[in-house]
């Protein structure tokens, strides 16, 4: 056995493997003798070599005798310093230690899907509308200050590619931007340079789904926030412009990043609309809201030229509105809310089958992909109803025309939330179009939510003001639902004038108006209950007040004790009043409000002046007082919500100066 083991030993062509992972007999380039690279025969690099010593050992054994050879062999060596030589990786020793890496790389991976996993389950209840109600009735709660935002999120720090740099809200700054990115890096190493890092895109993410009134509509909130977890390169991952929007919007709701600041309205005139003139006069860089806005255009625009991810350019634009109505940016807000809507035509959006064009088109109805879940496709409806309202209401702020004819729209209404949430399937047949003749007296109990009733005050809103725009042209070509009373046309230099109240049109408006205001579903009559205000029937009861003022304003003589138009506007804006002392006794934070709520409260004030002149000139002093207390009131409210906004900052304004117009003193609130 010994001398098997021996000669085992010596007939190994493998040997010990050394340490370091290199085999004795793998020599390195040049590392064997001149007489074994001469001759290319093996080599151990001993000095001697056990070649050299076998050759010398055979040619002293057979010399012929009298030859002289040399008493050792003849082996030698370059000069190689082996202490300075880096020892050689071999191939496997390389798999070994980038298969290590991948593993540890792998497990970073899994730890922050779990958080994230665990993030969203702790959070998900706060996505339901339900909880939303009732935690934003109470906003302290989720810190929009600047302390407890900085505490909540630690790693929101200024850095080289968040433009966080100029911030007012007292964020320390790291010495190097590159160290607060050094772990997102290794997780996700292609982060678009232009977002926030990924924790305070995530923040504000948040505090969008939790604070906006229409967040959840315009997206499913659990869906969302799922695929804000995935990799960037994803492509499930959300588009650039939504995110660059929410941003934006979502700065309204913390200190942790900068918004524009209030207008100066010693400067500017508080009903200016072209607010750009001013702004390239003021010295200061852009804030982060500003910088994301512009992103979110700009990308989201890049997108549609290339008719990438349309649906999520029409939700980016849809929530600039949002932000353009609530920093008072009426250009802007006019563009993209009329784009928006106009957008979703070759989406098509604006109906759904069978009521598509009949029409023989090499164009499909859609340019969209069919919807693949129901969410999917309750999603995009949603998503056509909050540009529909965007473009309504901020319509009913001038006298243009609207972007979109009603009887162009042959669209199911929203699901409820509960369904929506859910991803219910309800048939058509279960629900409501948009054309139904019914549609704002009927509210089926099983298909009814405050959202639906949001929605239908927006179509109630511009069904007035279609009226109105077009009751001239009408009356003219001897339109029989306008001109009852005037059959034949009247020219149009006619000084006869035209009581527009006594046509049939104007009848079965006016009369819409009150049945929609008290056909409104048992449980949702009101607004609030138990100290939570569900936004959502907030603004929908102010807007159908708002509807009955628009309609009647133009007809109102507030001189005149008996003129009907006269009551029923001073009713509407009495009701809107009652709707802010009501809000204004909770605990509710009014700043989080729909942005629209302060046109009409303002809508309300402006109603209260014209009374309020008239009481002036006829000396009632009684009302004097009741009407200035009331418009105070308003003011101060409008003042509260100005605060955060400054379309509400803007309408507190312009109601003092019609307050002073008429004679009556500032009323100091806005000093």
């Amino acid at each position: 056995m010994p001398k098997a083991q021996q000669a085992s030993s010596s007939h190994s062509s493998t040997g010990p493997v050394h340490s370091n992972g290199t085999h004795p007999n793998v020599l390195k380039r040049n590392q064997a003798c001149h007489q074994c690279r001469r001759r290319k025969l093996k080599c151990d690099a001993k000095r001697p070599c056990s070649t050299c010593v076998r050759s010398h050992s055979h040619a002293v054994s057979h010399a012929p005798a009298g030859a002289q050879l040399p008493s050792a062999p003849e082996c030698t060596f370059d000069e190689i310093h082996e202490s300075t030589a880096a020892p050689s990786e071999t191939p496997k020793n390389k798999y070994e230690r980038l298969e290590n890496r991948i593993s540890e790389l792998e497990a970073l991976l899994r730890q922050k899907e779990n958080s994230a996993a665990e993030h969203d389950i702790q959070h998900q209840a706060i996505f339901s509308p339900q909880a939303r109600e009732t935690q934003s009735s109470s906003p302290s709660q989720h810190s929009l200050s600047n302390g407890n935002s900085h505490h909540l999120y630690p790693g929101s720090r200024n850095t080289s590619r968040s433009p966080l740099g100029k911030q007012e809200q007292g964020i320390s700054e790291t010495p190097s931007g590159a160290s607060s990115h050094a772990g997102w890096d290794v997780l996700w190493p292609n982060w678009p340079p232009n977002l926030p890092e990924p924790e305070l895109l995530r923040h504000l993410v948040e505090v969008f789904f939790l604070f906006h009134p229409h967040a959840t509509r315009l997206f499913h909130a659990t869906s969302f926030m799922a695929s804000l977890s995935l990799p960037p390169a994803h492509p499930r991952f959300p588009a650039p412009p939504v995110l660059h929007a929410i941003c934006a919007v979502g700065s309204l709701y913390t200190g942790i990043v900068t918004s524009p600041p209030l207008p100066n309205l010693s400067e500017v005139e508080p009903d200016e609309i072209f607010s750009e003139r001013y702004r390239s006069k003021e010295e200061r860089p852009d804030s982060f809201a500003e910088q994301q806005v512009k992103l979110a255009r700009d990308t989201a625009q890049r997108l549609e030229f290339l008719g990438q991810d349309l649906l999520q350019v029409l939700q980016a634009n849809i929530i600039l509105c949002w932000f353009y109505i609530s920093h008072s940016k009426h250009v802007e807000l006019f563009i993209t809310a009329a784009h928006s809507l106009r957008l979703a035509v070759p989406l098509g959006l604006n109906m759904c089958p069978p009521f598509n064009s009949i029409t023989v088109s090499q164009r499909p109805a859609s340019i969209l992909p069919p919807a693949r879940t129901v969410v999917e496709d309750e999603m995009r409806r949603n998503a056509f109803w909050l540009a529909y309202a965007n473009e309504r209401q901020h319509g009913c702020t001038n006298g243009w025309a609207h972007s979109m004819d009603d009887s162009d729209i042959s669209q199911l209404l929203p699901l409820r939330g509960d369904q929506y949430e859910q991803g219910a399937l309800v048939t058509p047949h279960d629900r409501q179009w948009a054309h139904a003749k019914d549609l704002l007296v009927n509210h089926p109990e099983n298909q009814i939510d405050s959202f639906i009733m949001y929605i239908k005050s927006s179509i109630l809103i511009s069904r007035v003001k279609t009226f109105n725009m077009r009751f001239r042209t009408r009356h003219y070509n001897g339109d029989e639902h306008i001109s009852t009373y005037h059959p034949l046309p009247m020219s149009p230099n006619s000084t006869e004038p035209v009581d527009a109240r006594m046509s049939a049109g104007f009848i079965e408006l006016d009369s819409t108006i009150s049945s929609f205001l008290s056909s409104f579903p048992p449980h949702l009559r009101n607004p609030i209950n138990n100290n939570t205000v569900d936004n959502h029937l907030y603004t929908a009861c102010l807007i159908s007040h708002v509807a009955n003022i628009i309609l009647h304003d133009p007809h109102a003589d507030v001189r005149i004790s008996g003129c009907i138009s006269a009551l029923k506007i001073l009713t509407s804006a009495r009701a809107i009043l009652d709707l802010i002392y009501a809000v204004w006794s909770t605990s509710f934070d009014i700043t989080l409000l729909d942005s629209f709520c302060s046109f009409c409260w303002f809508t309300a004030g402006r109603v209260l002046v014209r009374f309020l002149q008239a009481a002036i000139e006829a000396n009632s002093q009684d009302q004097i007082s009741t009407l200035r207390a009331e418009l105070d009131f308003i003011l101060t409210a409008l003042s509260k919500v100005g605060q955060r906004y400054a379309m509400a900052y803007r309408c507190a304004k312009m109601l003092e100066d019609r307050m002073v117009t008429t004679g009556g003193p500032p009323s100091g609130v806005m000093s």
